[in-house]
């Protein structure tokens, strides 16, 4: 890829994370103020939930694919990814509900299912370097999500409550997969079934390890949300929406990181680990750290009241963790670049490296900090949690220079 494609690649997608932004902005202020801390806690639990499954499933559906696109063909690829998402999706859904005893399993099951499908379409899209197909459906997943959700609030009245949320992404994700079908069909022909053990190998192989890396980070950022319920007593599930709010805000800042990395991702699979790549990728960050910077200050500098002004009461405390947050947010705006570097360049025991130790960090500090310190606890653990992992990545790049 060109400077040039690059730069327009990397201006596009953060316009149009820009746009998801507000999206997801609004989503939240829609469920927040219908349904309060709780809907919000109950929502933000069966997405983490959601999130967990989807690791599993990215096991052949995201990297993988960008990955071994050229190598193996799309048929090959698509097959085995249809085929595991259904049955992992499945599997880990009833797991889930007997661990949690959550009623939700079915949801669970059938948007975990559509998720899965549109990932592997998206990742298609970033192996083909087709960025701006890529950014088109990640930007009608939170639209097609609003639309829905309101459409069923004012059709029905809150006849169904929180639960809107789930039927909306049911019939948003399942359009956008028939848009990524199309798309795909347009620039790579059709897939055909073509089932093969060796490209199975192939791309669990370098699934896996990436996978590992992520679901490992998945508790770094999530352990304490699910903490907070068994740490804090009865009110646990509403700490959990405001936890839940302020991680929403503060992770928001990671779009221009995400945007850059993404891009990056893309040209260093096709540029490969060079010193040119290097350069490129110390730059991104850089930009990248500097715009979460400006938005942090933005937030620090807004009046507390606005936060329950915007999403109802129970939102009060809102700020402090957004703040509190903040010191870790920063590190992973960093390092979110220099991570897609390595799997890019398939060095992924230094990603599983650095979120073990993200972890190992959040277990233990949220041991101690959240039964003395509540939401305050869980955001000091976050923060910490993100900038170990942090640092680890940064010394991993620079010393490989």
């Amino acid at each position: 890829m060109s400077a040039i494609n690059l730069k327009k690649n990397i201006i596009e997608t953060i316009f149009v994370k820009g746009g998801i932004l507000i999206l997801n902005f609004a989503i939240t202020f829609v469920v927040a103020r219908l349904w309060g801390a709780e809907g919000k806690g109950m929502v933000a639990l069966f997405v983490a939930d959601l999130g967990m499954i989807s690791i599993f499933c990215n096991i052949f559906t995201t990297s993988s694919v960008s990955y071994y696109l050229k190598k193996i063909g799309q048929s090959k690829l698509a097959t085995q990814a249809y085929i595991w998402v259904f049955v992992a999706s499945a599997i880990l859904a009833l797991i889930l509900s007997f661990v949690g005893g959550s009623k939700l399993s079915l949801l669970l099951f059938v948007i975990s299912v559509l998720l899965g499908f549109v990932v592997f379409h998206s990742s298609l899209f970033i192996g083909d370097q087709k960025i701006p197909y890529y950014n088109l459906i990640t930007l009608l997943q939170p639209l097609l999500l609003l639309v829905f959700m309101l459409l069923f609030y004012f059709v029905f009245k809150d006849k169904f409550g929180y639960h809107v949320y789930f039927y909306s992404q049911i019939i948003s994700l399942t359009l956008i997969f028939v848009v990524a079908k199309i798309l795909t069909n347009k620039v790579l022909g059709k897939a055909k079934f073509d089932f093969d053990k060796e490209a199975i190998k192939n791309s669990f192989n370098f699934g896996w390890k990436t996978e590992l890396s992520n679901l490992l980070q998945f508790w770094n950022y999530r352990f304490s949300m699910y903490a907070i319920p068994f740490l804090c007593g009865a009110d646990g599930i509403k700490m959990v929406g405001v936890f839940a709010m302020g991680i929403s805000i503060s992770e928001a800042i990671w779009m221009f990181s995400k945007s850059i990395s993404v891009v990056q991702y893309s040209n260093v699979l096709a540029t490969g680990d060079t010193l040119a790549s290097r350069k490129e990728t110390a730059k991104v960050s850089y930009i990248s750290l500097f715009a979460s910077l400006a938005c942090v200050v933005i937030i620090a500098i807004l009046p507390a009241k606005i936060f329950p002004f915007i999403f109802g009461a129970d939102f009060e405390y809102v700020k402090t963790v957004i703040l509190l947050l903040s010191p870790g947010i920063l590190a992973i705006s960093i390092s979110n670049v220099y991570g897609n570097f390595f799997s890019a360049i398939g060095k992924l025991n230094i990603l599983i490296i650095k979120s073990a130790a993200g972890l190992i960090a959040t277990i233990i500090l949220s041991l101690f900090l959240i039964p003395k310190l509540g939401i305050a606890g869980a955001s000091i653990v976050n923060s910490c949690a993100y900038i170990v992992s942090s640092v680890i990545l940064i010394v991993y790049f620079f010393r490989g220079k």
